[in-house]
């Protein structure tokens, strides 16, 4: 989706700020060692951690590897 009025581009910019998860899921990528650059596409565990972020402001987390919590962490630093 591409905004093409300031109007919209206003109300863009309004919802990315409101929601992460939407930020993350339209408009972040990840490098893939196969498939080059993809759309990152958020599973639901990370979906709950992006609510835990906004809902508490320190979190400990129990994870194991390759779970992608850096590179949500880091998206939504963003």
């Amino acid at each position: 989706m591409s905004p093409t009025t300031k109007k919209a581009q206003y109300d863009e910019i309004m919802r990315c700020g409101r929601d992460p998860t939407y930020f993350i899921n339209t408009y972040c990528k990840i490098s893939h060692p196969e498939r080059g650059t993809i759309p990152f596409e958020t599973y639901p565990f990370q979906d709950r951690c992006i609510e835990d972020f906004i809902k508490h402001r320190f979190n400990i987390v129990l994870k194991s590897r390759q779970l992608g919590l850096s590179t949500i962490t880091a998206a939504y630093s963003v």
